[in-house]
């Protein structure tokens, strides 16, 4: 049960609101650019160290992709004339004994450490331009 004898005070909440709704373009232009370097240090970990390489056209198709609210690494291709297996080689296929090669998640450990260093210099970016606006 909350304690309502200590209630909690929020100061600048208007501030706050005004201040983002000023800088909505630029913050999602930072947004997207940082889901976009994030997720871009996960793809070129995968292209150059994880990706099981056979061919070459599986390291060819992964992919870094940047939003206001995401960032996606895709991997494979859906285009004509080629086949997506990415997620076959990915999980594996216990149907025709082929284990799992986990490259992404490899990738995503190993790159942990810039992705959150990523978000936290675009986070700290946001706030500074917030706070001298």
């Amino acid at each position: 049960m909350a304690d309502k004898s200590n209630p909690i005070r929020v100061t600048g909440a208007k501030e706050l609101r005004r201040a983002l709704k000023n800088a909505e373009g630029d913050l999602k232009q930072e947004l997207k650019a940082a889901n976009k370097a994030a997720a871009q240090s996960v793809a070129d970990a995968a292209k150059s160290r994880h990706v099981p390489v056979k061919s070459g056209n599986l390291a060819a198709a992964i992919s870094a992709l940047g939003s206001a609210t995401k960032g996606t690494v895709k991997a494979g291709k859906k285009s004509k004339g080629t086949q997506n297996y990415a997620g076959v080689v990915h999980y594996g296929d216990p149907n025709r004994g082929r284990p799992p090669q986990p490259f992404l998640h490899e990738a995503m450990s190993a790159e942990w450490d810039n992705v959150y260093g990523a978000y936290e210099t675009a986070l700290k970016n946001i706030t500074d331009k917030l706070s001298t606006k």
